[in-house]
């Protein structure tokens, strides 16, 4: 995958993705809320061992300190040192609690021994470090025997009290839903490329020959930029009249003629060509209009006619608003001479017209029966700029008053299982599919 396939993903998948994060979010914010606040206090000791001038006495003491100082650090967490700081303190604790609140011990390479207590108060922090040391410092002395064959015990000094902690340690209660948004956010991509992977889609040419019941019959390439006019894209629409038909539109056309020669001006009759998308953005209303000017190019008689009257797409593609159009023609407000544009020679186009309530059933009406039967006795092509499948069945109902039906989708856009459900839709009308936005190394534009 590309760059850019990981971005669609994410594109597709951003309900998702966000949904997870709030959640996160929340979670991390209820944790915040649910752990206490953690305060450490610590106080030091330094161990020493009365020792004389000979270097064997020395050897011996320091030997004999470094074993003994990890035994020290084991004391401090006993009853023996835990129940008198207790008593005295006057703490409502038990020798476990202590235990779990105390973190003793001894840095490598010296003689300190660290005690560390964490409490939900400071105070109580500070009580329980001190207690401690406090009650180790006795209980070292009391607990050493004589050394080196020398009077004296072991002694141990406070380098320092524990002060009492300003501030709770550990991680602030404010990263908890920073963090918890990051993962969920994470959790909610890695969960939308697993979801991706499961759904197959065609992605290559070779895929989309496949599918039952349609032909491919051209595919375009993507855009690199918007200037390279080679996608079906608004992006890379000339203005009527002002640059001849792109290679891949003209391709597309003649595999058309070779089908329906009634196209052709010198030939009598005529045909109808209902074109549509998968989803939005297939580039369906590029199709249409492109499409339209190359067979106008051809000396044939075209009317374009935007069937998408709910959004009226390439009615606003063209700066049509104010025109009146097909809404107005199936509602009886103008009439057909009124409505027409014209584009540039042969080419015609009706626009949309007034909003529709229900947009839906003027296309699937009997006047608009009617209104086709008319511009196909009057034009040697009639083109439908359709609503995409995705969002309603208007071009599936129009479809079965066209001669053919053009199909634009995106290679991986949509499911095997929608694509071959969508050319199913169209039942006994001929469908070709046009592959629009395709990656170098997936196919080349033209026929197929």
């Amino acid at each position: 995958m590309t760059l850019r396939d990981y971005a669609e993903v994410l594109k597709k998948w951003w309900k998702t993705i966000a949904a997870l994060a709030v959640v996160g979010l929340v979670a991390g914010g209820v944790l915040a809320v649910a752990l206490p606040a953690k305060y450490e206090a610590s106080s030091q000791l330094y161990v020493t061992i009365p020792t004389s001038d000979s270097a064997t006495e020395l050897n011996q003491a320091a030997t004999y300190l470094s074993r003994e100082l990890k035994s020290y650090a084991t004391v401090a967490t006993t009853p023996y040192v835990l129940d008198p700081v207790i008593r005295d303190k006057g703490l409502n604790r038990s020798v476990s609690d202590l235990q779990d609140m105390l973190d003793v011990t001894n840095p490598t390479a010296t003689s300190v021994i660290q005690v560390t207590a964490t409490a939900e108060t400071p105070e109580e922090a500070q009580q329980v470090a001190n207690g401690v040391a406090d009650q180790l410092t006795k209980g070292v002395q009391s607990l050493s025997p004589e050394v080196a064959n020398r009077e004296g015990a072991v002694k141990a000094e406070l380098l320092s009290r524990a002060q009492l902690p300003e501030k709770p340690s550990g991680i602030p209660a404010a990263v908890y839903p920073a963090a918890g948004l990051v993962l969920g956010a994470l959790l909610g991509a890695v969960l939308a490329f697993v979801l991706e992977s499961l759904v197959r889609r065609p992605r290559t040419l070779t895929e989309l020959r496949s599918v039952p019941g349609a032909a491919l019959t051209a595919s375009v390439p993507r855009l690199k930029h918007h200037s390279d006019a080679l996608s079906f894209d608004p992006a890379a629409i000339e203005q009527p009249g002002s640059a001849a038909p792109t290679p891949h539109v003209t391709a597309l056309r003649s595999r058309l003629q070779q089908r329906h020669a009634e196209v052709l001006p010198q030939v009598e009759g005529g045909a109808t060509f209902v074109v549509t998308g998968t989803r939005s953005g297939d580039g369906a209303s590029t199709v249409a209009l492109e499409l339209a000017r190359s067979f106008a190019g051809l000396g044939s008689r075209v009317v374009l006619v935007d069937a998408h009257l709910s959004d009226r797409g390439m009615t606003e593609l063209l700066a049509q608003q104010a025109h009146p159009g097909v809404s107005d023609l199936l509602e009886r407000r103008a009439a057909a001479e009124q409505s027409a544009v014209r584009l540039e020679p042969g080419l015609s186009f009706l626009p949309a017209g007034s909003p529709a309530s229900r947009p839906s059933d003027l296309v699937c009406s009997e006047p608009m029966v009617a209104l086709l039967r008319e511009l196909h006795g009057e034009f040697d092509v009639v083109i439908l700029d359709c609503s995409p499948l995705s969002e309603s069945a208007d071009a599936a109902v129009l479809g079965e008053l066209a001669d053919e039906v053009l199909l634009v989708t995106v290679p991986g856009r949509v499911s095997t299982d929608q694509l071959h459900s969508a050319v199913a839709g169209f039942r006994e009308v001929p469908v070709s599919l046009v592959a629009n936005k395709v990656r170098s190394g997936r196919g080349h534009a033209g026929l197929v």
